[in-house]
């Protein structure tokens, strides 16, 4: 599925002069979109590579609002329950971390009025009055970590970490990774967030590579300790690492013999080693690679590599 179906498959979520005013835009316009954004009671508004942009309802990006569609509660709680398909206990896990992967590989993020099981467990059971949603469009970009492959030997490598701020393009170079490393190696995906694979109806929709096995929604911890002991990766890759659970279970991946690719977020190589728990990674040998990736023009590109020393 190219850009444009997924962007078309998120737009068949919205109803009304919502759907109307993208169905009124230039594909190439619509080709520009990252990032699909509704609030109740403003306007509609879309994230593109030149920032912010309003939509009007004869299909143009605008800088500012004037002829910008607006969107009611309805609109959100509308969109909301089709992405659900009508069925909130069968997305529980989903709801509980906010947001939900959608055909095509697109997620759509939401917030509002958390609903709790109890007291005692802190857990989101349901969101109530939904009043902001942020559909994000997939992209898998064929080829855009030839860069790191190419410069890199994997065979001369412990491990290697991804650092990036937010919309670097960090998850889409990592998918890009696993998609051909997995069509050469045994990869054990840890997809915890449904993003990579985007697994929608038991299916993956973006392209991961044959020789790779997905773990599907399960937390970082359990995912990593279940693949190595079940599926004898050759590689193991996982999104936005950090925590002290992440630690433990990627010292025993490395300690089996598992090579680890990650990611993390980090708005400079520095600004990553200086986090406490990547600083440990990093003295326990699991990486000794990293490259910083960039933003808005340079998105996905190369900004930094560098061999990381023991701390």
């Amino acid at each position: 599925m190219d850009v444009y179906d997924r962007i078309m498959c998120a737009v068949s979520l919205l109803n009304g002069k919502l759907r109307q005013c993208f169905e009124a835009a230039e594909k190439q316009d619509l080709l520009l979109i990252n990032e699909i954004r509704l609030r109740a009671d403003r306007y509609i508004t879309v994230s593109t590579p030149d920032g912010e942009r309003f939509i009007t309802s004869d299909g143009k990006l605008a800088a500012f609002r004037r002829s910008a569609v607006s969107v009611s509660q309805t609109d959100i709680e509308g969109i909301f329950m089709s992405a659900l398909r009508y069925s909130i206990h069968s997305h529980s896990r989903e709801i509980a971390q906010g947001f939900i992967t959608l055909k095509g590989g697109n997620r759509l993020g939401f917030c509002g009025t958390a609903v709790y099981k109890s007291s005692a467990d802190q857990q989101v059971e349901y969101v109530n009055k939904v009043s902001s949603v942020n559909i994000r469009i997939s992209r898998e970009i064929i080829g855009c970590a030839n860069e790191i492959l190419n410069s890199e030997s994997l065979d001369t490598i412990k491990g290697l970490l991804i650092a990036g701020p937010p919309l670097s393009g960090k998850t889409t170079v990592l998918r890009d990774l696993c998609r051909q490393l997995g069509d050469v190696y045994r990869v054990s995906l840890i997809d915890e967030r449904g993003e990579l694979a985007a697994v929608f109806d038991g299916t993956a929709q973006n392209d991961v590579g044959m020789f790779t096995d997905v773990f599907n929604y399960y937390t970082r911890y359990d995912g990593i300790i279940t693949a190595v002991r079940t599926m004898s990766p050759n590689i193991l890759i996982c999104d936005e690492i950090g925590s002290e659970d992440d630690v433990k279970a990627l010292e025993y991946a490395e300690n089996s013999g598992v090579k680890v690719i990650a990611t993390t977020h980090a708005e400079s190589i520095d600004d990553a080693i200086n986090k406490r728990n990547i600083s440990k990674l990093i003295s326990r040998h699991i990486f000794d690679r990293a490259v910083l990736l960039g933003t808005n023009q340079n998105i996905g590109r190369i900004m930094q590599m560098r061999r990381l020393e023991q701390q």
